[in-house]
C-alpha cells in the first residue's frame, strides 16, 4: 500500500481524497466534489468534517468523514509532537483499538510523518453523536455511559503484558518513575497557580503544592495491578447519543490504575456537588461492569484507587494550560477543571494515600 502524502486539511482536494478512499476500500473511488469545515474545540489538534460527493455509485461510501490534523496553534503543535501525542493516537488506532470492544471510530486512513509532528487520520463521522462540553456538567446517566465504555476498555487489558514496552503507551512508573513529570510540575506549577488560583482554598493550594513537589511519590503509590486507560477521559473527549457514547482523542493512552479514567471523569466533568453525591455508587457500578468483563476488584480496593487517582488529572491540566496558547475559552476551561480536580482530591484526602 502506497503511503499517502500528509497534507494540511486546507490542501486536501478531490484527487487526494479519491486516492485515500480507494486504498481504504481496496477498489477505485472517485470523489467528484469535496468541502470541509472545522468542528470541535480541541487544543492539541484540529478536527475537520469533510462532505463528499462521488462520481458513480456511492451506496456503500461514506457521505461525510472526520479528519484529525495537527493543531494550527504552533505552540500546541510543537509540544504535542515532542510529547508524542500525535504518534500515540495513530498507534492506538493501528494496534490497540482492534483489540477492544469499547466503542471507537472506524478508521479509513491513519498516517504519521517520521518527525511525529505531522499526521492525518480519517475516521467515520459519528454524527448525530455530539461531544460533551466542560461547561455543561454531565448528567448521572451520561456519566454511566462514559464509565461503561471506560470499563469495557480497561477490562480488555487488565494485568496484560501485551503492550509492555510499547513506545506509544505512557507509563511513567516504568520509564523514569515520574522524574520528568516532577521536574515539569516544579517548573510550571507556580506560574499556573498564579494564573488560575484566584479561587483556590488553602486546602486546594496545599494539594497542588504537594503534588508538584512529590509527583514521584504519587507515581510510586499507584498499584502495580495495572491496565490501559484513556488517560484524558472528560466530556469533550466523548461523543454522546441518547443511548451510548464513543471514546475519542486517544493521545494520552497510559498504563496505570484501572480506576484512573473514572476518577478523572467524575472529577472534571460533573459538578462538585453531583460528584460527591454519586461517586460511591458509580465506583460500585464500575466494579460491576469490570466483573461482567471478567475482572474482579474488591470495592474497597477500587475506592482506595479511585481516591488516589483523583490526583491523576492535575498533571494533564497544569501542563495542558502551560503548553498551549492562551485564549478566553481555554483559560476558563482550565480554571474550571483545576478547581474541580483539586476539590476532589481534598474531599477524598488523596494526599494521605501518597504519604501513608
Amino acid at each position: 500500500m502506497t503511503q499517502m502524502r500528509i497534507l494540511p486539511w486546507q490542501d486536501i482536494d478531490e484527487d487526494w481524497m479519491s486516492s485515500a478512499l480507494s486504498q481504504a476500500f481496496d477498489s477505485p473511488v472517485q470523489v467528484h466534489n469535496l468541502s470541509a469545515e472545522v468542528i470541535g474545540t480541541g487544543k492539541m489538534g484540529d478536527n475537520v468534517r469533510f462532505r463528499i460527493d462521488y462520481a458513480g455509485d456511492a451506496d456503500t461510501l461514506p457521505p461525510t468523514l472526520v479528519g484529525k490534523f495537527p493543531a494550527e496553534d504552533p505552540k500546541a503543535r510543537e509540544m504535542a509532537g515532542l510529547q508524542g501525542a500525535y504518534y500515540h493516537e495513530v498507534m492506538f488506532y493501528r494496534h490497540v483499538a482492534p483489540r477492544t470492544s469499547a466503542r471507537v471510530p472506524r478508521i479509513y486512513l491513519n498516517e504519521i510523518a517520521d518527525t511525529r509532528t505531522e499526521f492525518v487520520t480519517l475516521m467515520e463521522d459519528l454524527a448525530p453523536a455530539e461531544p460533551g462540553s466542560q461547561f455543561v456538567p454531565e448528567t448521572q446517566e451520561r456519566a454511566r455511559m462514559a464509565l461503561r465504555e471506560a470499563a469495557r476498555f480497561t477490562a480488555t487489558f487488565y494485568g496484560s503484558q501485551e503492550f509492555a514496552g510499547a513506545d506509544y503507551i505512557m507509563s511513567q512508573a516504568a520509564i523514569d518513575g515520574g522524574a520528568m513529570g516532577q521536574a515539569l510540575l516544579q517548573q510550571y506549577w507556580p506560574s499556573f497557580a498564579d494564573r488560575f488560583g484566584a479561587n483556590f482554598s488553602s486546602e486546594m493550594r496545599a494539594v497542588g503544592d504537594f503534588f508538584a513537589g512529590h509527583y514521584q511519590r504519587y507515581i510510586a503509590s499507584v498499584p502495580r495491578a495495572m491496565s490501559l486507560v484513556h488517560g484524558d477521559l472528560r466530556s469533550e473527549n466523548l461523543l454522546f447519543t441518547d443511548q451510548y457514547c464513543v471514546l475519542v482523542d486517544w493521545q494520552t493512552i497510559a498504563e496505570t490504575s484501572p480506576l484512573t479514567d473514572i476518577a478523572y471523569f467524575l472529577g472534571g466533568s460533573v459538578t462538585v456537588e453531583d460528584r460527591r453525591a454519586w461517586e460511591r455508587d458509580l465506583v460500585a457500578e464500575f466494579c460491576e461492569e469490570l466483573a461482567r468483563a471478567g475482572v474482579r476488584i474488591e470495592q474497597e480496593e477500587a475506592w482506595r484507587q479511585y481516591r488516589l487517582q483523583s490526583l491523576h488529572g492535575l498533571l494533564i491540566i497544569i501542563l495542558g494550560a502551560s503548553f498551549s496558547s492562551s485564549d478566553a475559552r481555554s483559560d476558563e476551561m482550565f480554571r474550571l477543571l483545576i478547581e474541580r480536580q483539586l476539590q476532589q482530591a481534598v474531599d477524598l484526602d488523596a494526599i494521605a494515600l501518597v504519604t501513608a
